[in-house]
């Protein structure tokens, strides 16, 4: 059984500053460690080789967080740039991404207890829910607009009628072939 990461034993300050680097992605491993032996003198740094294998789970989640985020710019992208569809998108990308991560951290143990598993499934069901509900949110939010606009539209074709600037003729036609009443 594997133990656990120096890494993940260090001071919450210190592996904080390690993802900060992680994320900027601009220094060597031996850069890397060069700078968190400078800046924490008084902590032990981590190997070499631990720092290698932290940085290729991070860069694995990484890439996953970059996949979910743009399956939710396209999934938002199908639907408009409405605000509210892009917040709901990225709470279900972030639903998805805590989910990942939780499965990932399990992975990474060898005694995977029952109850983390049956966590991790319900997290991975109501993920799943949160995507259904978007997307019947859209789609009710989406029809609501549709029925609106026809409404208004049928206003104006009915001032029209009245005003007398169309025959009657004319607006049945108008109705049938461009709104399909």
């Amino acid at each position: 059984m594997a133990g656990k990461s120096s890494i993940n034993r260090l001071p919450p300050m210190v592996k904080a500053y390690i993802q900060k680097l992680l994320r900027k992605d601009c220094m060597t491993l031996n850069e890397m460690l060069a700078d968190i032996q400078s800046r924490f003198p008084n902590e032990k740094a981590p190997s070499r080789s631990a720092l290698g294998r932290f940085k290729q789970g991070f860069d694995l989640l990484t890439e996953k967080t970059r996949q979910h985020r743009e399956q939710a710019e396209a999934f938002v992208g199908a639907f408009g740039e409405d605000a509210s569809d892009k917040t709901g998108a990225l709470l279900v990308e972030a639903i998805s991404t805590l989910a990942y991560q939780a499965a990932m951290g399990a992975h990474e143990k060898d005694d995977v207890t029952t109850k983390e598993v049956a966590e991790l499934a319900r997290a991975a069901k109501n993920t799943m829910q949160a995507r259904t509900l978007s997307i019947k949110e859209r789609q009710a939010i989406e029809k609501a607009a549709q029925e609106r606009l026809v409404r208004e539209q049928q206003g104006k074709l009915d001032e029209l009628g009245k005003s007398g600037a169309l025959s009657v003729e004319t607006l049945q036609r108008i109705r049938q072939e461009v709104y399909g009443l």
